[in-house]
C-alpha cells in the first residue's frame, strides 16, 4: 500500500517567497495535493481559501493556538474563544482537522494534576470541534530540541488526554521526529497507539531535515507503518535541506513503493 504525502507549508516551498498563497502554487506544481498550515490567526482566511480552491490543494489539519498555557484555568475563556474562531476558520478552509497543544508545563504542581486540568480545558471544546465537523489532534512534541517546557512530551501524555475525555472526535497525532528526539522508540510506541492516531508526521532526526537526511531508516519506519495498519497520509514537517520538491523526491518515491 502505498502512503500519499502531505506537506507544511510553513516549513517547506520557501523558495517559492513568504505568502503562503504562493507555497500553495509552488506545491501543487510539484505535485501535492495536500497541505498543512499552523494558525490561520492573523490570517486573511478567504484569500487561503481562493488560493487552495484555485491549486486545487486540500488542506488537511491547521493547528489551534499552542501557547496558550492551559494548566492555568485563567486561561480558559480565551482558549475557548480562540478555538472557537479556530475552527469556524478550518471549516471555512475545508479543513477537517486541529491540533491542539498543551503550552508550557510548571514545575510547582503534580505532572498528574496538570494532565487533569488540561483535559478538562480540551474537553470544554469537543462540541465546538463536532459543531464544526472536526476532529482535534493531540500531539506531544519533544522539549530536548524544538520545544523546552511543553507539558505534552511524551505520547503518554496525549494518551492520557485522550482517554481522559474519551471521545472519537480526540485523537492522536503521532510525530514520529518529536517522538525520536524526545527519547522514544516508535517500534514500541506505535503498536499501543495505532487505534487512536489521525494523523502520522515526519521529519528526519537529528536535525528535522526531509526523512533520508539523518539517521532514521525510513524503508523500516515505513514498513513498521505498514505493519501496525496505518493507511492515511504522512505529513512532512520538515527544514529541507534543499529545494523543496527537490530535497522531499526520494522520501515520496519511497512512499509511493512501499
Amino acid at each position: 500500500m502505498a502512503f500519499e504525502l502531505s506537506v507544511n507549508l510553513e516549513y517547506m516551498f520557501h523558495e517559492a517567497g513568504d505568502r503562503i498563497e504562493d507555497r500553495m502554487a509552488a506545491a501543487a506544481a510539484a505535485g501535492y495535493s495536500k497541505v498543512e498550515l499552523f494558525t490561520t490567526g492573523g490570517r486573511d482566511v478567504p484569500a487561503l481559501k481562493a488560493a487552495l480552491d484555485a491549486n486545487g490543494l486540500q488542506l488537511v489539519g491547521v493547528v489551534a493556538d499552542p501557547r496558550i498555557q492551559l494548566v492555568d484555568v485563567k486561561t480558559h475563556d480565551g482558549f475557548r474563544a480562540m478555538f472557537a474562531q479556530a475552527a469556524a476558520d478550518a471549516q471555512a478552509l475545508g479543513c477537517p482537522r486541529i491540533v491542539v497543544g498543551s503550552g508550557p508545563a510548571v514545575p510547582y504542581m503534580k505532572r498528574a494534576v496538570q494532565l487533569k486540568i488540561v483535559t478538562e480545558a480540551i474537553a470544554s471544546v469537543v462540541p465546538v470541534a463536532q459543531a464544526h465537523g472536526l476532529t482535534m489532534m493531540i500531539e506531544p512534541v519533544n522539549t530536548r530540541v524544538d520545544h523546552p517546557g511543553v507539558l505534552f512530551s511524551q505520547t503518554e501524555d496525549a494518551l492520557a488526554v485522550i482517554e481522559g475525555i474519551g471521545s472519537p472526535t480526540v485523537r492522536l497525532l503521532y510525530d514520529i521526529y518529536h517522538s525520536i528526539v524526545e527519547g522514544e522508540d516508535p517500534a514500541q510506541i506505535l503498536p499501543r497507539v495505532a487505534p487512536l492516531i489521525e494523523h502520522i508526521q515526519v521529519a528526519d532526526a537529528p536535525g528535522r531535515g526531509e526523512p533520508g537526511s539523518g539517521k532514521v531508516d525510513w524503508p523500516a519506519m515505513l514498513g513498521l507503518l505498514k505493519s501496525v495498519g496505518y493507511t492515511g497520509l504522512i505529513g512532512v514537517e520538515c527544514t529541507p535541506t534543499g529545494p523543496t520538491a527537490e530535497a522531499l523526491a526520494w522520501f515520496r518515491d519511497l512512499a509511493a513503493g512501499v
